[in-house]
């Protein structure tokens, strides 16, 4: 029996991907002009070739054109995303689901609030998994579907679209590679 392939997997399956896992909803930060200008042009095609990839492989890249921390969203600017802004409210539930296309270096992971002016975690984690991806949890799989409340205390520090970012942020151990996806956000009052 022949089984379809996504174009993605085949990418994977090419590039001898092993461990490698992307946010698709909420909508997270992707690539575009101000991250080209503030990443440069290598570190942007590492990331845009594949774009559940750890970062280690995008700073490797680096050229005369880095003036960007790769490590806060993967680089991806807030100017490139004004369009998937979401408005939230506190206590609000946010659902998450994330693609992983090849789990095979354990690690650890977690969804927090990030102050993108700091790059700090603001108060504990919203979810967080000593093992993950942790593929006894299910299913249903509630490393890779689960849900995220909104704190009742960010006060005004993310009442401004472009401060904080809720980020997934996963470091396989076994191979010392970093994955996140962000997903902008304010609070609304």
């Amino acid at each position: 029996m022949i089984f379809p392939v996504t174009k993605l997997a085949l990418l994977a399956v090419i590039s001898g991907v092993y461990g490698h896992a992307v946010v698709e909803d909420p909508p997270p930060r992707k690539t575009g002009p101000a991250h080209e200008a503030a990443c440069g042009s290598a570190v942007v095609d590492v990331l845009e070739s594949d774009i559940a990839g750890p970062i280690e492989n995008a700073v490797q890249e680096t050229d005369t054109d880095y003036k960007c921390n790769a490590f806060l969203c993967r680089g991806y600017q807030f100017e490139d995303n004004t369009d998937n802004v979401q408005v939230l409210k506190a206590g609000e539930v946010l659902y998450f689901h994330i693609n992983l296309i090849a789990g095979h270096h354990p690690g650890y992971a977690n969804v927090s609030i990030v102050n993108t002016a700091t790059n700090e975690i603001i108060g504990e984690p919203l979810r967080s998994w000593d093992n993950w991806p942790d593929h006894l949890s299910g299913p249903p799989r509630d490393d890779i579907d689960y849900n995220v409340t909104i704190p009742g205390s960010l006060g005004s520090t993310c009442s401004q679209a472009g401060n904080c970012v809720i980020q997934w942020y996963w470091y396989a151990s076994g191979n010392k590679q970093t994955y996140e996806s962000c997903h902008d956000f304010y609070v609304e009052s």
